[in-house]
């Protein structure tokens, strides 16, 4: 039956209240801060820091579980119900460990580490970071921990699971800039919403990319949905069982949905792209309005839940009777067998059909709701007073197991079956357990296997369908396994591989910005009012995988979208596979470490180092020319400068002298763009004196990026006497000036030594160049005369062509220092070489150096009287006299 001819309802209301604080006997001081749930358990936490659990199935109390973290704020049971983890309210993590008797009751604690910047000092963020989501595993060997500073921490309990466990240990694998709302996972992908965006993980390759580019700012969750659940039935049963597990159902059927501002809903694939836009504020009012209508008709009423039918919320009014829109935040997305998504505020309950764009239930017969925990179709609800509700939510019209052909037509009932062989073989050949494969990872399995001909049914659907290839791979996987063992005994296979087959019709599956070709392929009809929108409108989000879209929403709901001409981009699906040549497969993956490490905050180096140490320089090279185009497609700034970056992290100078000239050629070349290409470094060049004959800069600047890289490759070519190239390098960064003048010093080039010396204001090079040349009394005088043509008459000499050339060095320190104290700490740096230069300029510091380095003092003061008259009075201090005095005396 189609969707939008099924009915829903809330039946089996009933109160827990009496039976869950039955342990308190009337102690009105420990009340419960929030609670979870599982098929088997209740699990409560307080605010003494204590663990209640109780039998969800009977109500019944079975423990206590007492600690010392303080008051609970967070509990998650783990889908084996054998360990519950928890986080108090000031940054500790618990995990209690094997709930089944006779194991000893042991709760495990650690702490959040501690927030820091870029350079590892603590960040104080006002008041203590704690637990704000959790997220198990399908096999509960590791458990996800978002805080309220933006980190995703990972704790393995593989690594401390044991007969002597000592501690537990977190693992910072994300760090974003804000709080963490919410987190979900769909096989290797871990879903992340903040409170501003929401980030899609690939765990297993620590690739990371944001789902959209419009920001938000408040609290929003996001959830996987399955958009075609199929019920699996034996032929001798009846009734309808749940729905498979999401870890092993098709990709295709699985989609992403992310909360946004004014009721709305994102829908994005799994590659991170968003399909559409749902609107929900108009349909939240009209559903508010009709259950206050019906409220009026009959009290009675209160008692049975509301089932809105379509025809109800068409006419509806859309405001309430005070005049005021009853909109309900969607703060935190609660699934509701993968199907249906539950949304709450203090005393509301929204259930929403996403892929259809309906509310399909609401309910506010509940007030100072607190906490919400889902299991299959029962929700429980926990509100003040330690009150404890659950209900249930009930489909009339669900579609039969085997529908009929006149229901559905042959290829939808063709692939349906080829589905439901797929998780019957897999379930069959990778379930251990015994019941017949009843028991899976702990839970009753929704795949019954009762017959010899289901199987061989499921054998013959797959094999002929689209999924024959995995099968059989898997099969020839399994004969091999069964060869390899040495006792002969068969080995568990491996899963089948359910990937994402690929047809066709997939590459115009965007030929409309609202996916409504998308939806037919998947055998979801769209509808008018799917798309409805407001005035608040939201676009598309441009995609980076195909051509751009823009989706633009009409009044009457139906979205237009066309497609805009550009270059084709490659794909960034964190979880499919492409059929690409080795390069491109290599570029592809650099690209994705690449936007993985601008989301994740994380250091990749190891990321990359691994894929280069595969290859050598000149195909290094080559990739990265490739990387830059792909980020040039992807409209990616500066695409040239990150690429270098990314290599320059990585290159060892002293791998310079081995490589081939052009693979030099072109770390020359980026070594330029790494000093050249950033606004602040462009902001340093320009507020340096350059030559107006030859265009050569004056002074140096007082750092360089890649230091070590650009001096290797001056060396390199020093060495080997080309010239023209090193002068090329040092037009570009004057900072190697200082390097050529040590390479001057080295080779006894006095004519160069002294003017580079001033023109550099360096301390270490004058005193070296001083020491080892030596200075003669002819080096100080030309020293002194350049001072003196720099202080009268603002002129220096041109390093590569020897001109004078004018400037007005007092305004250039006078900008430089102004620039250094309007950027803060991040120009210290600048500031303190201004000062070293200023300092370097003044007459007794020169002269301090001159009588340590020259034979006579004598000579030294005959060399100022000749300068007396250029030299400003009071510039040289009594003292100089003095020494020269004393040291004349000895």
């Amino acid at each position: 039956m189609d969707a939008t001819n099924k009915q829903y309802a809330l039946r089996d209301r009933a109160e827990l209240s009496a039976f869950v604080n039955q342990p308190f006997r009337n102690n009105s001081r420990i009340k419960f801060t929030c609670f979870d749930c599982s098929p088997k358990y209740f699990v409560f936490g307080a605010n003494s820091g204590s663990l209640y659990l109780y039998d969800r199935m009977t109500t019944s109390f079975l423990a206590i579980f007492p600690s010392q973290l303080g008051t609970i704020g967070k509990v998650s049971i783990s889908h084996n119900e054998k360990q519950i983890a928890i986080g108090n309210q000031t940054g500790s993590i618990g995990v209690l460990l094997e709930l089944e008797p006779p194991h000893v009751k042991e709760i495990l604690s650690t702490e959040l580490a501690p927030s820091t910047d870029g350079e590892g000092q603590p960040i104080d963020l006002g008041g203590p970071a704690f637990v704000t989501s959790f997220c198990w595993t399908e096999d509960d060997r590791e458990l996800y921990c978002g805080d309220s500073r933006g980190i995703v921490s990972l704790i393995q309990f593989s690594l401390f699971m044991g007969r002597n466990i000592l501690n537990i240990s977190l693992h910072p694998v994300l760090l974003l800039e804000n709080r963490i709302v919410q987190i979900d996972r769909y096989k290797d992908l871990l879903l992340v919403s903040t409170l501003s965006k929401c980030v899609l993980c690939n765990t297993a390759r620590e690739e990371f990319k944001q789902i959209g580019n419009r920001p938000r700012d408040g609290q929003y969750g996001a959830s996987f949905v399955i958009a075609h659940p199929n019920t699996i039935a034996s032929a001798t049963t009846t009734t309808t069982t749940p729905s498979p597990p999401l870890m092993i159902v098709d990709e295709e059927d699985v989609r992403i949905f992310c909360s946004r501002p004014g009721s709305r809903l994102w829908e994005a694939d799994l590659e991170g792209n968003v399909i559409r836009t749902h609107q929900f504020k108009q349909a939240a009012a009209a559903a508010a309005a009709v259950a206050a209508s019906r409220r009026r008709r009959s009290q009675q009423q209160q008692q049975q839940l509301q089932c809105l039918q379509e025809s109800e919320l068409a006419t509806a009014p859309t405001e309430a009777p005070d005049g005021t829109l009853m909109v309900v935040p969607f703060q935190v997305l609660y699934s509701i067998r993968r199907q249906l998504l539950l949304v709450h505020d203090r005393c509301q309950l929204l259930i929403i059909d996403p892929l259809h764009s309906k509310i399909v239930l609401r309910t506010d017969e509940f007030t100072d709701i607190t906490h919400v925990a889902v299991v299959d179709e029962w929700i429980y609800l926990l509100t003040g007073e330690n009150r404890v509700f659950q209900v249930r939510v009930e489909i009339q019209g669900d579609e039969d197991p085997f529908p009929t052909p006149g229901m559905v037509d042959e290829p939808c009932l063709e692939s349906r079956k080829q589905k439901q062989g797929v998780y019957i073989l897999d379930s069959m050949l990778n379930n251990n357990n015994n019941n017949n494969g009843k028991q899976m990872n702990g839970k009753e399995s929704p795949l019954l296997l009762s017959t010899e001909a289901t199987i061989k049914e499921a054998l013959v659907s797959v094999v002929r369908g689209k999924y024959g290839r995995n099968i059989k791979q898997m099969f020839m996987g399994y004969e091999q396994q069964q060869q390899r063992t040495p006792s002969g005994a068969p080995e568990r296979p491996k899963t089948l591989n359910l990937t994402k087959i690929y047809e066709p019709s997939r590459s115009n599956a965007f030929a409309n910005g609202n996916g409504h070709a998308l939806l037919a392929e998947f055998g979801i009809e769209a509808e008018v009012e799917d798309l409805e929108c407001d005035d608040m409108v939201e676009e598309l989000v441009q995609t980076r995988t195909g051509q751009a879209l823009l989706g633009t929403a009409m009044p009457n709901g139906a979205g237009t979208g066309k497609q805009q001409p550009g270059k084709k981009k490659f794909s960034t699906s964190l979880l499919d596979g492409y059929e690409t040549s080795e390069d491109d497969a290599t570029v592809r993956n650099l690209y994705l470490i690449f936007r993985s490490s601008i989301i994740s905050n994380l250091n990749f180096a190891d990321r990359y180092a691994k894929i280069f140490d595969e290859y050598d320089t000149e195909t290094i090279v080559r990739l990265l020319r490739k990387l830059e185009t792909l980020m040039e497609e992807n409209e990616e700034p500066h695409a040239r400068l990150k690429c270098m970056r990314i290599y320059f992290h990585y290159l060892k100078p002293e791998l310079l002298w081995e490589i081939d000239a052009d693979s030099r050629q072109f770390i020359k070349d980026g070594f330029i763009v790494c000093n050249t290409t950033d606004g602040a470094d462009r902001a340093c060049l320009e507020r340096l004196a350059h030559c107006a004959a030859c265009g050569y800069y004056l002074e140096a600047t007082a750092s360089c990026h890649y230091r070590e890289i650009g001096t290797s490759l001056l060396q390199y070519y020093w060495s080997r006497k080309e010239y023209d190239e090193c002068f090329a390098m040092v037009k570009r960064v004057p900072y190697l000036w200082r390097t050529v003048t040590r390479y001057y010093i080295q080779d006894r080039r006095e004519d160069k030594v002294v003017q580079c010396v001033w023109n550099l204001a360096d301390s270490e090079l004058l005193e070296r160049a001083a020491g080892e040349l030596p200075f003669e009394l002819d080096h100080w005088r030309q020293l002194f005369e350049l001072a003196i043509a720099y202080h009268q008459r603002h002129e220096m000499i041109c390093l590569s062509c020897d001109k004078p050339t004018g400037g007005r060095p007092e305004d250039n320190q006078r900008d430089n220092r102004s620039a250094a104290k309007a950027n803060g700490g991040g120009d210290q740096r600048a500031a303190g070489s201004t000062e070293a230069e200023s300092q370097f300029r003044q007459w007794n510091y020169l002269l301090g150096v001159a009588l340590a380095h020259i034979r006579s003092p004598t000579e030294l003061l005959c060399l100022v009287r000749r300068y007396a008259d250029n030299i400003p009075r009071g510039a040289i201090a009594p003292s100089f006299y003095i020494r020269c005095l004393l040291l004349e005396a000895k």
